[in-house]
């Protein structure tokens, strides 16, 4: 199976914001989740998850602290050299751009904010993968009205 990687161009809501519903979205559907940021943006992100749905809980961790395993969204500053502790098919990129590993998962949701380093990487990883067998790759942009419209 192809690794799907979506690039997802943030230019309405923070990147921040739309990794938070994406990661409620694979939790309400079952999916375990790896999501990679620098980590000061891991402790927003960690902040926000505790407090993003006040009629729920989204049960997460940053790789390190206790049960990695157990949790279905793990934090993480970068891979590592192993599997992700979790066992997450699902990989959620928080501007960092590509990781080495990342087509050992089924799908990869790359997020980045207009302009900006993060922006000028997901281009280069873009181009990058044009011509790589066994990778299924999507440019989606937000729109104006919310949600988003797949431009590649």
């Amino acid at each position: 199976m192809a690794t799907d990687i979506g690039f997802y161009h943030c230019t309405r809501a923070p990147a921040l914001d739309v990794a938070a519903r994406l990661a409620a979205k694979a939790f309400g559907s079952g999916q375990r989740l790896l999501l990679l940021g620098a980590p000061g943006r891991l402790e927003e992100l960690d902040r926000l998850l505790w407090t993003f749905d006040e009629a729920s809980f989204l049960p997460h961790a940053i790789t390190g602290a206790l049960e990695d395993a157990e949790q279905p969204i793990l934090l993480a500053p970068d891979m590592g050299e192993a599997p992700p502790a979790n066992g997450a098919r699902l990989l959620l990129l928080l501007e960092t751009g590509l990781s080495p590993g990342f087509e050992n998962f089924d799908r990869v949701l790359n997020l980045f904010e207009d302009g900006g380093a993060a922006h000028e990487r997901a281009r280069a990883d873009w181009k990058a993968l044009q011509a790589r067998d066994g990778l299924q790759r999507s440019y989606w942009q937000q729109k104006e009205s919310g949600g988003w419209d797949r431009r590649a």
